[in-house]
């Protein structure tokens, strides 16, 4: 087993983890209820687990190869994001009270959060693209299988154990006091982020048409 690109690998995972995107964001919008958010949490896990069997199996290159059925999983992707993106602004608008309340009661089972933040994650091009680019680039052919089942389980664990403490977090009762204050303008920047990302796609695919 190649351990040195099982760390190569977890590092990279790691910052891609912390940094800024969808993922966060629906964790943030899940936060009012810790069942949903653990849900959520669940579900982005399981995305990603999914994303890096398809790379490490060769089927997301495949799927990249055939322009019309990639062009399909990105407008999928970006008119589902947009979707949350809207759903997030309209949230916004509403006073705050009433915003964070709205949140609290809708997502109140687990299994809400965990289909969201499966399809959130699974339905992103960006994550796709990230993970063909990591795992091709890492990943050669002389990897065994073992190695390559050892790095879906590490990629698979490192997020649930991410997502999950960052569940717990977010729906604890002294960061959700302070949540309650700023519901708007966290809405408002969720459903910006979704709404660009989503927007982000469909222009590529637009300029790609064009081209």
């Amino acid at each position: 087993m190649n351990l040195s690109l099982l760390l190569t690998i977890g590092i990279i995972h790691l910052v891609a983890l912390a940094s800024p995107g969808p993922d966060l964001a629906l964790m943030l919008r899940y936060s009012a209820c810790r069942r949903a958010a653990v849900g959520a949490a669940a579900g982005i896990a399981l995305g990603i687990m999914v994303h890096s069997i398809l790379s490490l199996t060769g089927v997301s290159l495949l799927l990249q190869g055939h322009a019309l059925l990639f062009d399909l999983v990105r407008l999928a992707g970006a008119v589902y994001l947009g979707w949350l993106g809207i759903g997030a602004l309209r949230a916004a608008l509403r006073p705050s009270a009433a915003s964070m309340a709205a949140d609290a009661a809708a997502p109140g089972l687990p299994t809400s959060g965990f289909w969201t933040g499966f399809t959130t994650n699974l339905l992103n091009p960006k994550a796709l693209v990230f993970f063909i680019g990591l795992l091709a680039a890492l990943v050669g052919p002389e990897v065994n299988w073992l190695t390559r089942a050892a790095l879906v389980a590490e990629l698979f664990l490192l997020s649930l154990v991410w997502f999950m403490l960052l569940a717990w977090w977010l729906s604890s009762p002294r960061v959700q006091s302070r949540l309650l204050t700023w519901s708007r303008p966290i809405n408002g920047l969720c459903g910006l982020l979704f709404c660009g990302v989503a927007g982000s796609i469909l222009w590529l695919l637009a300029s790609e048409a064009l081209g």
